[in-house]
């Protein structure tokens, strides 16, 4: 899977990524990730970031636990503001512009409001800005709100047709078991489709503490992705320069391709 100049590259970023066991923004990690962003981005790459990590920064600012909704709205309202002024801060840095996208699952689905959103897109990607997107936390109710940031990224890549897509997770990619639970388990590098062992594997799998979405979110996504024609990468965001390993063709975590794989 080859990285070329001019390709449209999604990247979503999820919380176990961007937070510490303190669940507190973990800069290093952040700078670290922005730095090979920008390498790509120098190689002629068109990049969105989707990124998580919004109410766990603001819970972490306000010094409370979010259970109710009011909570996770407020403690929204306030991590996206500490998110941006990083992503900002560093991109800025390394001489590049950002640009914050918000978003509510219903402003996709309808489709006047998606290509109101596109064409946002478009515009900022012609400018050279790279759009970093998250949903919308501060008004969103269960009606309109992503199952995850997985879900989330997916819709994004298939709104722009983007040609490939990285989920950077807080595990090595996707197993044919749980690694927590069966010491067997064995990393699967590539697939076209979800095998029918990480179906029943992932019924019940439960989501992280940090985020909404875990490794079906991760996986579900991917196809949704493969059946609109778009490949993915499952990978370890913590895992130092996997990107730019990736970009030099380095097989990490797991591929998730298009067509035959024999």
């Amino acid at each position: 899977m080859d990285m070329t100049t001019k390709m449209l590259l999604t990247i979503k970023i999820g919380s176990n990524i961007l937070t510490d066991s303190r669940n507190q923004l973990d800069l290093n990690v952040l700078r670290h990730l922005i730095q090979q962003i920008a390498f790509l981005k120098q190689k002629g790459l068109m990049i969105v970031v989707v990124t998580s990590g919004a109410i766990v920064c603001g819970s972490a600012a306000l010094g409370i636990n979010p259970e109710s909704l009011e909570d996770k709205q407020a403690s929204a309202a306030v991590g996206q503001v500490i998110l941006m002024e990083h992503y900002q801060l560093f991109f800025e840095k390394l001489g590049f512009k950002v640009g914050q996208v918000l978003l509510t699952k219903d402003g996709l689905l309808d489709q006047t409001r998606a290509k109101l959103a596109k064409n946002t897109f478009n515009r900022l990607l012609e400018l050279d800005v790279i759009p970093i997107v998250n949903e919308n936390d501060t008004v969103s109710v269960d009606e309109i709100k992503f199952s995850d940031n997985d879900t989330l990224s997916s819709m994004v890549s298939i709104l722009l047709g983007a040609d490939l897509q990285i989920f950077l997770t807080d595990i090595d990619g996707v197993y044919n078991a749980d690694p927590r639970t069966d010491k067997e388990a064995k990393l699967i590098s590539r697939f076209r489709d979800i095998p029918e062992t990480l179906r029943s594997q992932m019924s019940a799998e439960s989501v992280s503490q940090k985020g909404r979405g875990g490794m079906k979110s991760k996986v579900t996504s991917a196809q949704l992705l493969l059946e609109n024609n778009i490949e993915s990468i499952i990978a370890p965001g913590k895992r130092e320069n996997v990107l730019l390993d990736l970009y030099r063709g380095q097989i990490i975590g797991t591929f998730c391709l298009k067509g035959d794989l024999s």
